[in-house]
């Protein structure tokens, strides 16, 4: 997408297999897993696929990668690990948080925990 106005312009993705039809407006579609979204979709934002009838070699058609879809965090957490900080403050003083993703999870999927409980349960986590 170029020129202006490119953030206001719909995205499109697929052609995407319909599954099933479930209820009277929506549709289970056969996403690829690397998407990370619901694959149940409202009819209305569904869009009747159209191959082209004359291909145009001067006409480059932009269709989105993998790459293009795929979030910052999509790859899994080699080792348990801090990946922010953030204090909270309260009547009395301020809390301290940390977000604490564990070897194995997204990125995405992190928890935050006061830092009294990851004292208790990642001790490790600390010391580095």
């Amino acid at each position: 997408m170029e020129g202006e106005g490119k953030k206001l312009k719909p995205i499109r993705y697929g052609p995407f297999e319909i599954l099933e039809k479930i209820g009277t407006n929506a549709f289970r579609l056969n996403l690829p897993p690397y998407m990370q979204i619901y694959s149940v979709v409202n009819v209305e934002n569904l869009k009747l696929y159209e191959p082209p009838v004359i291909f145009e070699e001067e006409a480059t058609i932009q269709i989105p990668s993998v790459d293009d879809l795929a979030l910052e965090y999509m790859n899994v957490l080699q080792e348990d690990v801090i990946l922010d900080r953030n204090v909270r403050s309260s009547k009395r003083d301020g809390v301290e948080y940390l977000k604490v993703g564990r070897k194995g999870m997204h990125p995405g999927k992190a928890r935050w925990m006061e830092i009294g409980k990851v004292r208790e349960l990642y001790p490790y986590l600390l010391t580095k």
